[in-house]
């Protein structure tokens, strides 16, 4: 039953870890509203900023990135009912076009934001079902005004909710990127994701472009989500390598069994009636073994995989002490930053690390103990020693 528990643990770590999209961020704080000339009202004039900053870097990324979006988060903020409606506090979304193309959110009822919406900043607003019964007691609120930092938004289309590990807030709205630069709503921080070419170095490339961003903490999602089913990985990997080289013992004492019965039948045979009797028992010890060698190969190869993922982790040579600590402290730098920007999704990936981690280790032990005590209760007496009678205990 414990089994049984920590296996359903690890499908379900499994099952979000590859949910989480394997893309690359880059974390910044975001400009702080700020008026042009003195006297008129703070606004985020400082995202028309970054925004050009990411056009300059669409260029340096591509072939190595795609589908590449900047957005500002602003938790919590103030939603409300305007003319003094009921309100509460929701994670603000500022998006672009682009974003859609990397999160795809479940739409239920009206529309996404329109191209020409995100282009000129209307005020238009995605919320979640459960902001929308929070402020309107129905799942439905298409067409109903909702105001945020001063500014009204129309409401276009209400999104999937389902708060999960790693968000801070209990509801969630969009609005058009742009649409924030005339508000004076406080930004939490930038994010500038990207989806990674296959095979092109995408990472070497977002890194060094992202840094002209602004100071913050970059991302690789695709390294987290290694990094989190690791164990898992370890456990099948090493469990498979033990099943492969049980089925070569296995294949020996065949090839033994075999071995004897061939010399036996060569007491009353001769060896040329005996070619089709040994011809397909070698073919089929022959597969045996290539199939068992080819699982080993196979496992081999799925346990030093990571090691094409996190290269930083492998010194320069392996026997120097010198290189083993340089690597080292080149791994843990920037996990030891004194600020570290944090997005859902990393948090969501530690957290089923950590799942995933606790799951294997009790399915290693609990695996140990069924594998020490089949080999006990299917172990073979010793030659002049006698098997115990039915029914006995086994020692």
């Amino acid at each position: 039953m414990l089994l049984v528990i920590a296996l359903a643990a690890i499908a379900f770590a499994w099952v979000n870890i590859r949910a989480v999209p394997g893309t690359f961020q880059h974390v910044y704080a975001a400009p702080q509203p700020a008026a042009e000339a003195e006297g008129e009202k703070a606004t985020n004039g400082g995202l028309r900023d970054a925004r050009l900053k990411i056009r300059e870097l669409e260029t340096e990324l591509e072939g190595a990135c795609e589908d590449a979006t900047l957005y500002a988060l602003a938790q919590p903020s103030s939603v409300s009912i305007p003319d003094g409606g009921k309100s509460t506090s929701a994670r603000l979304v500022g998006v672009e076009e682009s974003w859609f193309y990397l999160k795809s959110p479940v739409l239920l009822n009206g529309r996404l934001l329109y191209p020409d919406e995100c282009v000129y900043g209307e005020r238009v607003a995605l919320v979640d079902e459960q902001l929308a019964v929070a402020l309107f007691q129905y799942a439905e609120p298409l067409g109903e005004e909702i105001e945020v930092a001063g500014q009204r938004y129309r409401i276009v289309g209400v999104l999937k909710a389902g708060k999960r590990v790693g968000e801070q807030m209990d509801y969630s709205l969009y609005v058009p990127l742009r649409s924030l630069e005339d508000t004076n709503v406080t930004l939490t921080a930038l994010v500038y994701e990207a989806r990674p070419v296959q095979g092109a170095g995408g990472w070497s490339a977002f890194q060094t472009a992202s840094q002209k961003l602004g100071e913050g903490t970059t991302i690789s999602l695709v390294k987290e989500r290694m990094n989190a089913a690791m164990p898992m990985r370890m456990l099948f990997t090493l469990c498979g390598m033990a099943m492969a080289l049980w089925g070569v013992r296995r294949m020996n004492r065949r090839s033994a069994r075999f071995a004897a019965a061939y010399h036996d039948c060569l007491q009353t045979q001769y060896a040329a009636h005996l070619v089709g009797f040994a011809a397909v028992r070698l073919l089929l010890l022959a597969l045996g073994y290539l199939a068992c060698a080819a699982a080993l190969a196979w496992l081999f190869t799925r346990l030093v995989e990571p090691v094409y993922t996190f290269p930083e982790w492998v010194p320069a040579v392996l026997v120097e002490p010198k290189d083993i600590q340089t690597a080292f402290w080149n791994v843990w730098q920037s996990s030891a930053t004194v600020v570290e920007y944090r997005t859902p999704e990393l948090l969501r990936l530690r957290f089923l690390r950590e799942v995933m981690a606790w799951s294997c280790g009790a399915a290693a032990l609990l695996l140990g103990s069924l594998a020490g005590a089949g080999s006990v209760l299917f172990k073979r007496p010793a030659p002049g020693e006698q098997p115990p009678a039915e029914g006995a205990e086994r020692s």
